[in-house]
């Protein structure tokens, strides 16, 4: 298998760490599958976060070893929020662990792992946070100068839709953190991107389609669709949000973007938008270019014919 770290195909490698709580949702690995695929990407690292960390980094470190990847280095990271939230999640996907191999994780100092990649490349580093922002809320708070020396911050962050959230829940990576999830919006990036829950629920498809995208007889894509599995069983959907977030890193032009600054409600991490283009710190999503977003996944991870239509 050729190695896709180095970037190949005249290609420039554009250096990435994630940040995930991959284990249950299907598109954090979804996202890591395609980082790992995508020609122009070396990963330097991942970290996970949220409950069992330790169990997340180890089907991280699977799907890894299923692309024939065992170069990436991984470190378990916060187990619990900044602040209490009522439930404890768990890596639901983490049952397929047995019929993968993986190494064993213990919780380790994710904002340090992640200080050090960024300090010993600075200026070339791009973050991609994809679940609860307590790694990154830490690293920014332990290591002042780690926003300034990043090349880029792409976080599954936000809702902006005219509709009301049906549950503060929904939206997942401000309401787990709400005392990171502020701290991480007011950070000062070079490039500093949040691809929004009201933008990536429209890239969200029946779970049939999953084989457009994952063909069952690529390795990488059976683990995926392993780890993956009672998520789509359980919700019929083929959810995309943080697949849709390793996209625009190396084709921002799928979305369509506007600069202001956000605000993190104390309570229930609900967010607003105050668009300024002279003084805004952050670049949210407006809309997606969905038939490009999926060719491009399609194009890189699987083999479908056709753009799917929206799950209802």
């Amino acid at each position: 298998m050729a190695h896709f770290g180095a970037g190949r195909a005249g290609y420039p490698a554009t250096k990435v760490l994630l940040d995930t709580d991959i284990g249950g949702d299907i598109d954090d690995a979804v996202c890591l599958a395609y980082l790992l695929r995508e020609p122009r990407c070396r990963l330097l690292g991942i970290s996970t976060v949220c409950g069992q960390s330790d169990l997340r980094a180890a089907i991280a470190d699977a799907v890894c070893r299923a692309a024939g990847r065992v170069d990436v280095p991984i470190v378990a990271g916060a187990d619990l929020p900044l602040q209490a939230i009522p439930l404890y999640p768990t890596a639901s996907g983490a049952g397929a662990l047995s019929r993968w191999a993986h190494g064993s994780f213990e919780a380790g100092d994710a904002p340090a792992f992640l200080y050090r990649h960024i300090s010993e490349n600075p200026g070339q580093v791009h973050l991609v946070a994809i679940g609860p922002m307590t790694n990154v809320a830490q690293l920014f708070m332990r290591y002042p100068d780690a926003a300034g020396m990043l090349a880029g911050l792409h976080v599954m962050n936000g809702y902006f839709g005219v509709r009301a959230l049906p549950d503060p829940m929904w939206n997942w990576n401000s309401w787990a953190d709400t005392t990171a999830s502020r701290i991480v919006f007011a950070a000062e990036v070079a490039v500093h991107r949040a691809i929004t829950v009201d933008v990536t629920e429209t890239v969200t498809v029946d779970a049939d389609v999953a084989a457009d995208v994952l063909p069952a007889d690529d390795p990488l894509c059976r683990a995926v669709l392993d780890f993956g599995g009672a998520w789509l069983s359980d919700t019929g959907q083929l959810t995309l949000h943080d697949a849709l977030v390793g996209v625009n890193v190396f084709c921002p032009e799928v979305c369509t973007l506007r600069r202001g600054r956000v605000r993190v409600g104390a309570q229930d991490g609900q967010t607003a938008f105050t668009p300024d283009d002279a003084k805004g710190n952050v670049d949210i999503t407006c809309d997606v270019d969905r038939a490009a977003f999926w060719r491009i996944l399609r194009d890189t991870l699987g083999s479908g014919p056709h753009v799917p239509t929206p799950h209802a």
